[in-house]
């Protein structure tokens, strides 16, 4: 079984070989225009969206959060819902259709004026340290250890003492099996499969100390029926079944992780 049921799949989804294959599948003007109408208005993308940017914001709110930035922010798809509450916020991205939809999403929510937008690469990001925090989804996952470990490096080298980090990661007890009965070609992008004593270990490795794990999308066989078979009824309804299970427990198939320059 697949994360996303077909008509779900995010067409930006390819096989990951290296930073240049990653960038490319940014570059389109349908894939910025769509991104966010494609995986994140369905109800079990919108409850994912809702977890990643409450811990965001209650980050913000809890430590008094006043510059961040996002790395890989797409259309602005986190920041839309994080921006209000900051005084300044930075997003860097290496697509310049991305920041161009992000532009215009801003700008419809009147935040555009306080958001520098750069064009740039996550591997060599343009700045000293001076952000208290850095988020970023659907990046470091898409990485080899190697590759993490720069991010993590470039990331800590512009958050000032202390910053925080949050990004998302998969968890290998969930996910493996979904790949390993997978069928052939069903799985085309990499993601790195983790458990939470090996996150800690590469993050301490990198000078982070790991502070959470927020648990997403418990469950998830029942969720994707949930998607498949309640929501072409009643979104409302499948969102709320789909609540109703990830508060029931067990293993998720992501976390977002909260981690602080150490």
């Amino acid at each position: 079984m697949s994360e996303w049921p077909a008509d779900e799949q995010d067409p930006r989804d390819v096989m990951i070989k290296g930073r240049d294959e990653l960038q490319k599948a940014y570059q389109d003007d349908r894939v910025a225009r769509e991104y966010v109408g494609r995986r994140f208005v369905s109800p079990l993308g919108a409850m994912l969206h809702a977890r990643q940017t409450r811990v965001v914001q209650q980050l913000i709110r809890d430590h008094a959060i006043q510059q961040a930035a996002e790395i890989a922010p797409g259309p602005a798809r986190v920041t839309v819902d994080i921006a209000p509450l900051l005084q300044r916020v930075t997003l860097v991205d290496a697509s310049s259709q991305m920041l161009q939809e992000a532009r215009r999403n801003l700008a419809q929510r009147g935040t555009a004026a306080r958001t520098t937008f750069v064009q740039g690469d996550a591997f060599q990001l343009p700045f000293k340290a001076q952000f208290d925090l850095v988020y970023t989804f659907r990046l470091i996952r898409h990485f080899q250890r190697e590759d993490r470990e720069k991010l993590y490096r470039q990331i800590a080298a512009i958050l000032s003492s202390q910053g925080w980090l949050v990004f998302d990661a998969v968890n290998e007890l969930v996910s493996a099996p979904l790949r390993a009965r997978a069928q052939p070609g069903e799985y085309e992008h990499f993601d790195a499969l983790l458990r939470p004593d090996g996150l800690r270990e590469e993050l301490r490795a990198s000078g982070f100390n790991l502070i959470s794990l927020t648990g997403v999308q418990r469950r998830y066989a029942a969720l994707v029926k949930c998607q498949i078979y309640l929501a072409p009824r009643s979104r409302l309804l499948a969102r709320a079944a789909m609540e109703v299970l990830d508060r029931l427990g067990g293993e998720p198939l992501e976390w977002i992780v909260v981690c602080r320059r150490g």
